[in-house]
């Protein structure tokens, strides 16, 4: 019989019969341990292939008389949580057996991987975009130290704020409906004319025409169209309070959509595992349940706020209507919602609500779909952001960060490519690169402003920072200066040898000049928050200052920990400092050759 097994090490994971129905057994391992597979007593007319998720693994197996062995290796590195493990047949694509890893994260602290994931979350910490005022990128670490009222949002955080809210903006809905804003206004209705009741001369005047007294015109019971006025309360304000309350149970329901998807892949996901492997109900039961009943307590919340609104609409009987922000602005300098208490209260809190909800991160559970070294580059690329915001550069511009999914309303996200302006105070611009595409030359000529050197194949790195220096105008710029920085979800152990082979990037050149203008590689890693250059001739103090020769090539390894904010934060505001002064002396340096 075929027997598909799963090893580290002398120790058997998992043995598992190959072919037929069976049920799916899992093991339990930490992402860095090194497993195998073997497949015994194999079929020579089959091409066996094994995929972990979606992935095949690339070494081929090697043949031992009446097996094959692929031998062990850190294949789960970078997974976190179920993870399946499928023996295929090459050509045909059918899985032949079928297991699941229950990965546990070990590279990272569990409070650095929380943290990671919550920084990763809620954006808010890292990105402000003021599109009140100035319409522009800013990034900080704390929102509330540059006094926008601007606060980037998660679906979920957004919908708390929107439930806080409704718990001040409710009362203040009930005291207007116990006397809304009415208006006097003339119509036609059409009856029978009552005894004794005065007519104006025009009706006295139809009836006339007809041959009629007004005595006859009772006596018939006819019908009159007359001209009287009515209390309505479908005024200008408050077709602005329901639009603003139909506004907020769009985004409710919005927020429910997403829960209720979000809980139903979960639940089919849970389901489809099935209740027979106890190890793999337990790791469930720890890991996705208190998720699913998370996302429970969304739904029902969502569901009753959306309720709430919907009755209080309800209550105005007026039409509901769809407002754009300026709109809203407007309305709120009409002279009613200036001049009476309860209109005015309702204006200021709607005013306040709009100017602190311009940005929803789409990020929550569902980001661990993403692999964590995904996530951690993409989380080392905002912290840079911020250290350039601490580093005292100013944000000028930015590409391929937000993406617009209604008015006024942004997504974060990070595409290859993406970049971010910062200026400095000496006028330089540096250019913050996430996953830029560097091409050949030829390819590169007119496209980019750098190239590699001397292969037909492109490069990816992770983060590159660009500084650009001024003409005497200050209107053109040239590229002087660049920083590659490769972010390497790894251990401690492993990141000297990630550097070597990272070191090929310092031959990225400057299409303008052809000169190598990558003047520094450094590997950033999820390690105690340090700076280390390699050569142990050159310094790097806390407030940036550098020992190195102006035209020394820098190589290092940064330790940016997800659990240690504050010593990362201060270690990458170090390098930046110390990146733009080494850039000054290599400018200097190079205009006196």
């Amino acid at each position: 019989m075929t027997r598909f097994i799963v090893f580290t090490g002398r120790s058997t994971l998992l043995e598992t019969s190959v072919g037929g129905a069976q049920s799916v057994q899992s093991f339990e391992v930490q992402e860095t341990t090194r497993v195998g597979f073997e497949v015994d007593d194999y079929d020579e007319g089959v091409t066996y292939q094994i995929t972990i998720g979606d992935i095949p693994i690339a070494e081929a197996p090697q043949e031992r008389r009446s097996r094959l062995e692929w031998p062990a290796s850190p294949c789960l590195d970078g997974a976190s949580g179920v993870t399946p493990i499928s023996l295929r047949d090459a050509a045909t694509g059918d899985i032949l057996a079928r297991t699941l890893a229950l990965v546990e994260p070990s590279k990272l602290s569990e409070n650095a991987y929380d943290a990671m994931f919550e920084d990763m979350r809620r954006i808010s910490v890292e990105l402000l975009l003021d599109l009140i005022s100035k319409s522009r990128l800013a990034l900080a670490q704390l929102p509330s130290s540059h006094g926008s009222g601007v606060q980037p949002l998660t679906a979920r955080l957004e919908l708390s704020q929107i439930r806080r809210f409704w718990k001040c903006f409710s009362p203040v809905i009930a005291d207007i409906l116990e006397d809304p804003h009415t208006e006097l206004r003339p119509m036609q209705i059409t009856r029978p004319l009552r005894p004794g009741e005065r007519l104006t001369p025009d009706v006295v005047q139809r009836f006339a025409h007809r041959g009629l007294t007004a005595r006859d015109a009772v006596r018939s019971g006819r019908l009159v169209e007359l001209a009287t006025s009515e209390q309505v309360r479908n005024t200008r304000e408050n077709r602005v309070l329901v639009a603003f309350m139909d506004l907020l149970r769009r985004r409710v329901e919005r927020s429910l959509r997403r829960a209720r998807s979000e809980r139903e892949m979960r639940l089919a996901q849970k389901r489809s595992y099935g209740s027979a492997d106890a190890a793999l109900a337990r790791f469930i039961e720890l890991r996705e349940d208190p998720k699913i009943a998370r996302l429970q307590e969304i739904v029902d919340a969502c569901e009753g706020t959306m309720t709430e609104v919907h009755r209080a609409m309800q209550s105005f009987s007026v039409p509901v209507t769809r407002m754009g922000r300026q709109g809203f602005l407007a309305s709120f300098n009409g002279p009613f919602f200036r001049s009476h208490p309860k209109y005015a209260r309702a204006a200021r809190l709607m005013l306040a609500f709009l100017n602190n909800t311009a940005i929803v991160v789409e990020q929550g559970d569902a980001e661990g779909a993403k692999s964590i070294e995904t996530i951690f580059e993409q989380w080392v690329f905002f912290q840079f952001s911020a250290a350039l915001q601490a580093a005292g550069l100013s944000c000028i511009s930015h590409n391929s960060i937000f993406e617009p999914i209604a008015r006024d309303r942004f997504s974060v996200d990070l595409d290859r490519n993406a970049a971010i302006d910062f200026e400095a105070p000496d006028k330089r611009i540096v250019r913050l690169r996430y996953e830029p595409t560097i091409l050949p030359r030829e390819a590169a000529q007119g496209m980019d402003s750098l190239y590699r050197g001397n292969s037909a194949s492109p490069w990816t790195p992770d983060i590159v920072l660009e500084i650009l220096a001024p003409s005497a105008d200050l209107r053109d710029y040239r590229l002087a200066y660049a920083a590659v920085i490769d972010a390497k979800y790894t251990t401690v152990g492993n990141v000297w040898d990630r550097l070597q082979k990272i070191e090929k990037y310092r031959e990225i050149r400057s299409v303008d000049t052809d000169s190598q203008i990558a003047r520094q590689v450094w590997v950033a890693a999820p390690i105690s928050a340090s700076l280390q250059p390699r050569d142990e001739a050159v310094t790097w103090s806390t407030g940036g200052d550098v020992g190195a020769n102006a035209l020394d090539v820098i190589l290092g390894v940064l330790g940016v920990d997800p659990a240690d904010r504050d010593q990362t934060g201060a270690t990458l505001k170090a390098f930046i400092l110390g990146l733009l002064a080494h850039s000054a002396e290599y400018a200097r340096a190079t205009s006196r050759q």
